[in-house]
């Protein structure tokens, strides 16, 4: 089934097909309705956005025409997730509120009883989303997770294929191991004497190699500059904590 479901994916070469094909999935596994997504509310027509759906008219006029999309408890649970998760569950994934409970009590009310919501994830990227939702058993869609989460991923490549019409080939590293340091540092609130003091290096040093960082980045300032290299790859959230120790 799943070499079935990658070759199907592969050869998909619109929209339409895709949508189609989405279709038939949810239809497998016994769910009414799909949408494949980028969380993105505010970005209208644009061609690097994934929007591909089959919702209910009530829902899609909620989330996307009044602006409640952000606020959507599915769509919070995607920034917490490392996965695909039922939303039954989502109670276990974010801490809920009575706004929360009332999306889900709407979204029952139109059909959406129950859902399998995938986190897309890219650096860089607009977070998006794969979910199939509304079925007939409701006890029965756990099992189903696993094929979610497989058609997720791959149902989102096809999408950006399409979209972007390249590879996603992730750019070399621009900082070397010093200037990164000090970034990393700048990140974690540091000012340069603080910077210089910390690596063993001299304020004027640590200017320098923070203005050529800035000036890789296109950044106009350091918090520009530490979000773009987060963005990019360079640096990872964890490493802008400050340590215990300091």
């Amino acid at each position: 089934m799943a070499d079935d479901l990658l070759r199907a994916l592969r050869k998909v070469a619109s929209r339409e097909e895709l949508a189609a094909l989405m279709t038939c999935l949810a239809g497998e596994i016994g769910f009414r309705h799909f949408a494949l997504i980028h969380h993105d509310p505010l970005a209208g027509e644009r061609p690097d956005r994934v929007d591909i759906r089959d919702y209910p008219a009530a829902i899609v006029d909620r989330l996307f025409d009044q602006g409640q999309l952000r606020r959507d408890p599915v769509i919070r649970g995607c920034l917490f997730s490392d996965g695909a998760f039922l939303w039954s569950d989502l109670d276990k994934i974010i801490t809920f509120t009575r706004q929360d409970r009332h999306s889900l009590e709407f979204g029952a009310g139109h059909g959406l009883n129950e859902g399998i919501t995938v986190p897309h994830i890219l650096l860089g990227e607009c977070i998006g989303s794969c979910t199939f939702a509304g079925v007939s058993n409701p006890e029965l869609a756990s099992r189903y997770l696993g094929f979610a989460q497989i058609t997720g991923i791959f149902a989102f490549q096809a999408a950006r294929r399409m979209l972007l019409a390249s590879p996603l080939i992730g750019p070399a590293p621009r900082l070397h191991p010093r200037p990164r340091d000090c970034v990393v540092l700048a990140g974690r609130g540091f000012s340069n004497k603080e910077i210089a003091r910390e690596l063993g290096l001299t304020p004027r040093t640590v200017d320098g190699y923070l203005t050529e960082a800035r000036r890789l980045f296109d950044a106009h300032d350091r918090a520009e500059l530490v979000v773009s290299a987060v963005l990019a790859g360079e640096i990872g959230l964890d490493e802008l904590k400050p340590r215990q120790t300091e």
